[in-house]
């Protein structure tokens, strides 16, 4: 009886170290640096360079991923009413979907995975699993193309990407080698928190994750816009009038056929 209350918890044991995944095997650990850490958005902001770097295992591959929030969109639906004029049709509800996901591979075996999307699927990365994680409303005939389309819109504006072998390596010994990503961060970042990952992969399997953060953040006129819009939210509506109706008359004055007009 002794004997048998000694073995139930050591099977508990294995049992759990069985069950729980676990990461392939590593002699280095991946160590990496992002540079900058901040990003300020001005009145003249385009878009910036993110640079991450680090070391990883002679053999292994590397992927970084800046990623946003989860978050609930609705959009419109569009098509032909009657068979005859393109319109909204319906409002269509996406749920669990980060604000931004930029996925760089590096050279080398990744290439292979590059276009085998079991792989990034087995992975959790890739827009393939992005697509299998999202829950959108909508008849599962639909379902497809309505992911398809979501993806299309958020790759035009720049807040999905993907760009394998951008990811190049340097200085190698017997042991280790040197990465370098330049990400590129477009002009329509959401100011928030975002989170890098740097995922060290061997023949597929993940080795090691480095985890670091992000943050975006207004400054200047952008800064004092969106303070007035949400402290002073009548005297914004306000000004954004008078500017509109400035605009305007310059405009008219310049290019309009009044008195200052060059047109006659």
């Amino acid at each position: 009886m002794i004997r048998n209350k000694i073995w139930i918890p050591i099977a508990i044991i294995v049992a759990l170290f069985i069950s729980h995944p676990q990461l392939a095997d590593s002699t280095v650990s991946v160590t990496t640096q992002n540079e900058p850490n901040l990003i300020a958005i001005g009145a003249f902001f385009n878009g910036t360079q993110l640079t991450v770097s680090g070391k990883v295992g002679v053999e292994n591959d590397v992927v970084v991923i800046v990623s946003g929030k989860q978050e609930e969109l609705t959009l419109k639906k569009k098509g032909k009413a009657l068979g005859l004029l393109w319109m909204n049709l319906a409002d269509v509800h996406f749920k669990k979907v980060p604000n931004l996901y930029i996925l760089y591979s590096s050279k080398g075996r990744m290439d292979s995975a590059a276009t085998d999307p079991k792989t990034w699927e087995k992975l959790g990365i890739g827009f393939e699993y992005l697509t299998k994680e999202m829950e959108i409303e909508a008849p599962q005939a639909e379902r497809d193309a309505l992911a398809s389309e979501f993806l299309k819109l958020k790759q035009n504006h720049g807040l999905y990407a993907f760009h394998p072998d951008e990811i190049s390596f340097g200085q190698t010994n017997e042991k280790e080698k040197s990465f370098t990503a330049v990400i590129w961060i477009p002009p329509r970042i959401p100011t928030g928190e975002y989170q890098i990952r740097v995922m060290e992969i061997h023949n597929d399997q993940l080795v090691d994750n480095s985890m670091s953060q992000l943050k975006v953040k207004e400054e200047g006129i952008p800064l004092m816009l969106s303070l007035l819009a949400f402290n002073h939210s009548i005297l914004y509506g306000f000004l954004a009038v008078l500017i509109a109706i400035g605009a305007g008359l310059a405009m008219d004055f310049f290019f309009g056929t009044g008195k200052g007009g060059g047109a006659h």
